[in-house]
């Protein structure tokens, strides 16, 4: 089926209990809003059966992608490695590892949204600690093939998610769970003054085209 817009999906209504807050959550959050100089609002909902808290995040940033990616190329935003495959330790990753020893090591994200002025990112966990583990990269991959995705400079999506999967069977995809979907396709979201046109973006081949994928949920 064709990816939709799904906030809020991820977690079951069975065995979820939505608390206000969670142990350090007020000291990452002023990491965050001082490394993306952006407004930060965060959602703790507590997995009763995996005894987990995932949080769902959202950075409003006052300015658009393209100013954000500069930013972060030049090392001045998101407290993130510019590089790819970089594994060294970041501002980012220093404050969520503060806040997964505050919590006894039973806390993720589940998903991050980067609300900029013109389009908004949507990175959904693939598996544990996919998120806080695989950002900075996404961030770097956006800045590799923005001349892409936005179809030559002339157009931006005012959604894109990371990732979308082909149409295969989910429960083999989450058994899989490997990082690398990150970078396989996203899905986008163009609007055409008419309709809301969705389109795939292959990292791979760099192409964009209209195929049956699926929201991770």
């Amino acid at each position: 089926m064709q990816p939709n817009k799904k906030r809020g999906s991820h977690f079951p209504i069975s065995g979820i209990k939505t608390f206000v807050t969670c142990e350090g959550i007020e000291a990452f959050l002023n990491v965050l809003e001082r490394e993306f100089f952006a407004e930060i609002y965060a959602e703790c909902r507590y997995d009763v059966n995996k005894e987990r808290t995932d949080l769902i995040l959202d950075i409003y940033c006052n300015f658009g992608l393209t100013e954000s990616l500069h930013h972060f190329n030049n090392g001045s935003w998101g407290g993130m490695s510019i590089n790819k495959d970089s594994h060294c330790p970041s501002r980012f990753d220093e404050a969520f590892q503060k806040l997964f020893k505050d919590n006894n090591h039973a806390i993720d994200i589940a998903e991050l949204s980067l609300h900029f002025k013109d389009t908004s990112v949507v990175v959904s966990r693939i598996q544990d600690y996919s998120i806080p583990e695989e950002l900075g990269s996404i961030i770097y991959t956006l800045s590799e093939h923005f001349v892409y995705f936005t179809k030559g400079l002339t157009e931006m999506p005012y959604e894109i998610f990371v990732p979308v999967f082909e149409d295969i069977d989910q429960h083999a995809l989450e058994a899989e769970g490997q990082r690398g979907q990150y970078y396989d396709f996203w899905g986008l979201y163009f609007n055409d003054e008419i309709n809301h046109d969705v389109l795939i973006y292959d990292l791979k081949s760099k192409t964009l085209k209209k195929e049956d994928f699926f929201l991770l949920d």
